[in-house]
């Protein structure tokens, strides 16, 4: 009897609490309402303080009005992805005055990797900082929208993260890269070979036109990423004009023939070129091959170091890759790769000597290659150009 008793009087404490917390709750709902009201009649405009403002609520009314406005599909995909899968979870139920530095450091420590052989680890510091870039904009947005002048809970954060190295961009040698090939589905070799001839980078030839080839150039205008087509490129440099060597015109010849389409590259079922499903082909092909592991942007480094190592002007390179200046291409590029200058000779048969020297006017000043001795004497001394 005492025991049922005991029972029934918890529950009914409990029942009285909640109770109790949710007439407090519609209290203070009413209480805002009223603020909101009466300072409208005023002619003034009513701004809920910090501790009002849940991160949860505020957070999907910026997803209904903000996140639209973004124009890049990469930036909203990424985005999206962030908030629903990170950082609502863990701040929803936070108000944005217990938004600190300490709570947001406290979310970092927390990012491990959620698939994978590596699941469960650490992600990497630059990951980090990623993942807080959607989530700065929205306490920003926040700040703004309501005129809060709150200390931003991201001041000096990057400072407490632990450093992380550089990770080393993959350049692959030429005899994986014809291991490689032959490992690939045919239809897409010739594309692949494009991409390694170019440095192109796959949203850049979903996004090439048949019309983008005119006589020896190929004039790279546009992208084609998650579906949508972008005139504008990753930086205004990436807009470029590629000279069309003879290993070029012979793989663009045979992806023209075996299609109709406006669009230069397509998949083998005829749609448009697709990075997503073309990096699963990819993959699996580098696996068949046995050979280290590389993604298809490690074309475009591959592409970079083989021209540095053949002796392509380091200014001209710049501009075939589409970037700003060549200490972009001497920092990320320009870094010894083990073996890779026993390739030379091959590397050079493969990509053409048109492509070292792609015009008749000569400058005798740059055809030096990293070792400082000359390449291209031999090539010179022939007069085939």
């Amino acid at each position: 009897m005492k025991e049922r008793f005991a029972a029934s009087l918890a529950r009914s404490q409990s029942g009285s609490k909640t109770a109790l917390s949710n007439s407090l709750r519609r209290s203070q709902v009413a209480s805002d309402q009223e603020k909101a009201h009466f300072t409208q009649k005023e002619g003034r405009e009513y701004r809920p303080e910090p501790h009002q403002v849940l991160f949860g609520d505020y957070t999907k009314e910026w997803m209904k009005t903000i996140y639209p406005s973004f124009g890049s599909p990469t930036k909203r995909n990424d985005y999206r992805e962030a908030i629903e899968t990170r950082i609502l979870p863990y701040f929803k139920s936070f108000t944005f005055y217990q938004l600190t530095g300490t709570t947001v450091f406290k979310f970092t420590e927390s990012l491990v990797r959620l698939k994978g052989q590596d699941k469960g680890k650490q992600l990497s510091t630059a990951r980090k900082v990623n993942l807080l870039i959607p989530f700065r904009a929205i306490w920003n947005d926040a700040c703004d929208h309501y005129r809060w002048p709150l200390k931003s809970p991201f001041d000096n954060l990057k400072k407490k993260l632990p450093k992380t190295e550089k990770k080393e961009h993959t350049v692959i040698r030429l005899p994986d890269w014809l291991k490689f090939l032959d490992n690939l589905e045919e239809h897409y070799r010739p594309i692949a070979e494009i991409m390694i001839f170019t440095g192109m980078i796959a949203s850049e030839l979903g996004g090439l036109k048949r019309e983008d080839i005119q006589g020896d150039y190929i004039n790279v205008r546009s992208s084609y990423v998650l579906g949508e087509e972008k005139k504008s490129l990753k930086t205004a440099f990436r807009k470029r004009q590629i000279f069309i060597t003879q290993a070029m015109r012979e793989r663009l010849q045979t992806i023209l023939n075996r299609s109709s389409s406006p669009y230069v590259f397509n998949m083998e079922d005829g749609k448009r070129f697709n990075s997503s499903r073309f990096s699963k082909i990819w993959r699996k092909a580098v696996l068949l091959a046995g050979i280290p592991y590389v993604t298809s942007y490690s074309a475009r480094h591959s592409f970079a170091a083989w021209s540095l190592i053949i002796g392509v002007n380091p200014l001209r390179l710049v501009s075939l890759m589409g970037h700003a200046s060549k200490q972009m291409v001497y920092e990320v590029y320009g870094n010894y790769v083990e073996g890779l200058e026993d390739d030379a000779e091959e590397m050079l048969d493969y990509f053409g000597k048109d492509f070292v020297l792609p015009r008749k006017r000569i400058s005798p000043v740059p055809l030096r290659d990293s070792t400082g001795d000359s390449q291209l004497n031999s090539i010179l001394s022939t007069g085939i150009l």
